[in-house]
Order: structure tokens, then sequence, then C-alpha cells
């Protein structure tokens, strides 16, 4: 096999010769650089080298970093006995492999470019600036290394905009229920002593506040005693005796008192404890009128609560 045919088959055999790494088979040209491909391997069997190197030039001029038009016109120009020419198209690629990154890929192309052609001084050229680009990618010795710090711009104060006021209904306020002045519940009373006990009976009521109960309240608002009253029957008239300016009773009751609330009355003073009385749902106070009443004595009339 001659040198031609040697370079005519490398070239058409290598396992990369229609593959370029890092390139798209699609978009802008590549229809015509397909054609132009195309059309130069026509040439070639046609025996027609000028036409083929035209076309395979062209397609290098399409696109300077296809892998397939470099080594066809590599392989072209070395089996029409221009070995520098092939060796200058090698150069060429690997000069525009190396701004890519590429560099493995430029040094695969110059040891591919060496086994065909052999030693030439581009292809040292070329290697030295392979070992450039490899000797870059390490920084010099000594040299440190600056972090890369991002600028960062405030940004400028943007004064808020209050939002607008939504008109706010301003509810009138109900009038207030007039207080309610609780009523008293008028009773007159006796008291009867019963050895060591004593009793406070109590007669009263009107027609409207008609009682049911009457409870004794102690000092800390707890209920002593609740006893359930007796009523009345129209025109009856119960034991204690009546009092000028009131009315006759409607119903009566007998409550346990203790003595310090008979010592208060007997010496005029407010009771300790309180009396109410249920009428209805609701308790009340008691409107108390002392008798006098004490086991058949009589005193002096007077006012307690």
């Amino acid at each position: 096999m001659d040198d031609d045919s040697r370079l005519a088959n490398r070239g058409a055999t290598d396992p990369l010769a229609e593959v370029e790494p890092g390139s798209s088979q699609g978009g802008p040209n590549r229809s015509d650089l397909g054609a132009l491909k195309d059309g130069a391997a026509m040439m070639i069997q046609a025996g027609n080298r000028v036409a083929a190197m035209a076309l395979l030039w062209s397609a290098v001029a399409i696109d300077p970093t296809d892998l397939a038009s470099h080594r066809r016109l590599a392989a072209t120009l070395a089996n029409g006995g221009d070995i520098d020419g092939a060796a200058d198209e090698f150069a060429r690629y690997i000069e525009f492999m190396l701004p890519l990154g590429e560099v493995g890929r430029a040094t695969l192309e110059l040891s591919y470019g060496a086994s065909m052609i052999g030693s030439h001084p581009a292809l040292h050229e070329a290697a030295e600036k392979i070992v450039t680009s490899v000797r870059s990618i390490v920084p010099p010795a000594g040299a440190a290394l600056t972090a890369s710090v991002p600028v960062i711009t405030p940004f400028p104060q943007v004064r808020p905009v209050t939002p607008a006021r939504a008109p706010v209904d301003i509810a009138v306020a109900a009038p207030l229920p007039t207080p309610r002045l609780l009523p008293k519940v008028p009773f007159r009373f006796c008291v009867h002593a019963d050895e060591d006990r004593h009793w406070m009976q109590l007669e009263g009521g009107t027609a409207d506040l008609v009682p049911v109960a009457v409870r004794v309240i102690g000092a800390d608002d707890n209920i002593i005693e609740t006893r359930l009253c007796i009523p009345l029957a129209p025109g009856e008239k119960g034991h204690a005796p009546s009092v000028e300016r009131t009315m006759p009773g409607v119903a009566w009751v007998v409550v346990g008192i203790p003595n310090e609330v008979v010592a208060a009355i007997d010496a005029g003073q407010p009771a300790p404890y309180g009396f109410q009385a249920k009428v209805g749902d609701e308790w009340f106070s008691l409107d108390l009128v002392d008798t006098g009443c004490r086991l058949g004595r009589t005193r002096s009339k007077s006012a307690a609560s």
C-alpha cells in the first residue's frame, strides 16, 4: 500500500473522523456543510483532488471546528504531497480547540497528525502551545488565590407607601338602658328565744311582691339558712303586731338567727347578717321593721336593715 492509500485510509476509517466533540449536528449551515463534504467525497472518488480541496476549504471556512471536514482536508493535502499544508491544517485545528478549553481534544489531534505525517515543525509548535495551555491551568508558584467577593450594591431606600384607609363606619352606640332600681320587700319581725337559740318571725310582702322564700346571708355572702314562706290569706292576722304605716303581710316565715344578730338589733345597730326574699325568680333585700316583740315583752320600735 502506497503513502497516498495509507493516508486516505486512516482518514476514512478513524472512529472520530465523523464526530466532533462539543459541536452540535444541527443549526445554521449544517446542511451546506454536509453537502460540501459529500461533494468532496465524490470529487475524490472521481480523481479530482483540486475540486475536492476547494470544497473542503469551503467546509472548514463554514465551521473551523468540524472534525470530519478538517481531517478530510488534511488527508487530501497529504495525499497530494502537500505535507506542509497538512501539518498547517492540523496546527490550525489545534489552535481553534485550545481557546475553547478542549485541551484533551487538541492533544488527541496532535497525536493523530503526528501518526499521519510524522515529525513536522508546525506540529512541534502546536505541541508547545498545548503545553502552555496545560501550564496555565495551574497558577504560578507563590501566587495567592483571591476569592472573588461579589459586590453587593445596596438597594435604594424606598419610602413605604401608606395604604389608603378605607372609610370606617362608626357605629353609634345604642343608649344604655335605664338603671333598674331593685325593690325591697317590706317585712316586720319579732324575736323569740328558745333556750340558747333565737328565732326571727317575719311577716310581710305585698300584692306586687309576693315572697316565696327567705334566706339568711352571712358576712362573707355565704347562705346560712333558707326557709319557705307560708302564705297568709287575705284578712288573716299573723303573730307580729301591726306597725303604723305598714301594710298587712301576704306571707310569713321563721328563720334562726345567731346571738350577734340579736345583740345588734337590741343595740339599734345594723345586723351583721343580711336577709333576702325570693320573688318569682329573683332575690331582693328586705326592708325590716322591728315590732319590738320579745318573748311577750314589748320594746321600743326601731328600724333594722
